[in-house]
């Protein structure tokens, strides 16, 4: 039988707490509704992945107000934001955010569960209002957060 789900390129499942059999259940009870494969579009991140990931939602306007520790958020965004004042390069900037990132992880602080490996990434941009819906109802019964994001459209999912 072929998966429900497929993974992007280069993408990692986190291993542990069973998280790949939560995927496989959330995707087959999804394709089961809709008839649509369910697409993992992010999962363990390197600190270098989350900085590019929030240098994504930062560029794109978002304001990191759906991070549990705004401290640790804010410190991100002034990463950011110094960084673009000073008209540096996007890779530039990138390394500034993942050397914040890399003093909060070496003091315990992760802004994101997918440094943790427990949180996975799916894409919704291709989904309807009712699909969603779906997904969302499917998910919430398997996840234990589940975030539908804007910038860029995905469900965040934690494990």
């Amino acid at each position: 039988m072929s998966e429900n789900y497929t993974l992007n390129s280069g993408i990692t499942l986190p291993i542990g707490i069973k998280v790949k059999v939560k995927v496989k259940k959330i995707a087959d009870e999804y394709y089961s509704l809709t008839n649509n494969k369910t697409v993992v579009t992010s999962g363990v991140r390197t600190e270098k992945n989350q900085a590019v990931a929030m240098y994504g939602k930062l560029s794109g306007g978002d304001s990191l107000i759906i991070y549990k520790n705004q401290i640790a958020a804010k410190e991100i965004k002034k990463a950011y934001d110094d960084g673009s004042a000073a008209k540096k390069p996007k890779n530039e900037i990138i390394r500034d955010i993942e050397k914040r990132i890399g003093s909060q992880v070496k003091k315990g602080i992760y802004i994101s569960k997918h440094l943790k490996k427990g949180a996975v990434d799916i894409r919704s941009r291709d989904m309807s209002s009712d699909e969603k819906t779906k997904f969302k109802r499917v998910a919430k019964g398997i996840a234990v957060v589940v975030i539908l994001e804007t910038t860029p459209p995905h469900f965040h999912l934690q494990f």
